[in-house]
């Protein structure tokens, strides 16, 4: 239900290199903004549980009529989210560079940061010690 490798959006200003993470309501995607050669995060509105996607098109549809009320609602909840971060400045905010509308969906453009998620080296490395948990946690408050 992802989009391919090499899917343009934008007609071609974007082009999807891969797939970062998916969850309940969205994809993310590793791409390059082709006329700055530079790499972007593209997050997918994607409703799983009532989206299906055309994979000729790209072309997201719900699978009933009845969920489209639904799906447009948090579709809006999803736009409002990424213009509200658009409007915050701050070194441990991404930002947003970009917001659109195609394929039947919402889209979000972010600064993409190389590394992995806190997540990923909580997993890997087991428990954070106090002190670099204490860092994180000043980090998010500020």
């Amino acid at each position: 239900m992802v989009l391919s490798i090499n899917t343009l959006l934008q007609g071609g200003k974007y082009k999807i290199e891969k797939v970062l993470g998916q969850g309940g309501f969205g994809i993310t995607y590793l791409a390059t903004q082709e006329l700055l050669d530079r790499k972007v995060c593209i997050k997918e509105f994607f409703f799983k549980e009532y989206c299906e996607r055309d994979e000729a098109t790209s072309h997201v549809s719900l699978g009933t009529q009845s969920n489209h009320e639904l799906v447009e609602r948090f579709m809006n909840k999803f736009i409002k989210e990424a213009k509200t971060i658009s409007t915050l400045n701050h070194p441990h905010i991404i930002r947003i560079y970009d917001i659109f509308k195609e394929n039947n969906t919402a889209y979000y453009v972010m600064e993409y940061i190389e590394g992995e998620s806190l997540a990923d080296r909580v997993n890997h490395y087991g428990c954070l010690p106090e002190s670099e948990a204490v860092e994180y946690i000043k980090q998010v408050a500020s």
